[in-house]
């Protein structure tokens, strides 16, 4: 009787090496969508679809009648604000309805600043000597304006 040793069943590549090493994968339908061109391709196009939509929507939402009658005000400084007068009948008996993020004082006028975009009050933005946009005064100090007196934006220095 001849009994063979060797009872197990061999592996189909076995031939290789007895102990290969075996490891599950864990695939989903997102990591197959990856893999995918034309998938992406959609995603992206989409992506900046709604990119542009959204610029194109962020000027109507709620600045567009405050962005226009902003335009007749101008700002001085330390609280100080000069009116169009013709522009500007609805600011005349306008009092301070919220608090300024940046000076945390109350205050009428509530823009953001041309060149780093945060938020300014008649306290702690002025305007541009040169255009009818709006800054911080830090700004004024960062861009190295000659004085308080003549502040100048981003744009406008360029150009002087």
């Amino acid at each position: 009787m001849n009994v063979n040793i060797s009872r197990k069943r061999l592996r189909s590549n076995d031939s290789d090496a007895c102990f290969t090493l075996q490891r599950k994968t864990f695939v989903n339908q997102q990591m197959l969508d990856q893999q995918d061109p034309n998938k992406m391709k959609r995603i992206l196009a989409k992506t900046i679809t709604l990119l542009f939509q959204g610029a194109k929507n962020y000027d109507k939402d709620l600045h567009g009648s405050q962005r226009e009658t902003l335009k007749s005000v101008r700002l001085l400084g330390g609280g100080e604000i000069e009116y169009d007068m013709n522009a500007t009948a609805s600011w005349l008996g306008k009092k301070a309805d919220r608090k300024c993020r940046q000076c945390d004082r109350l205050s009428i006028v509530h823009a953001d600043c041309t060149n780093c975009n945060l938020e300014l009050c008649e306290y702690c933005g002025l305007n541009c000597n040169y255009c009818p946009e709006k800054i911080c005064t830090n700004c004024v100090n960062i861009f190295h304006c000659e004085s308080h007196d003549v502040p100048c934006c981003e744009q406008c220095k360029m150009f002087v």
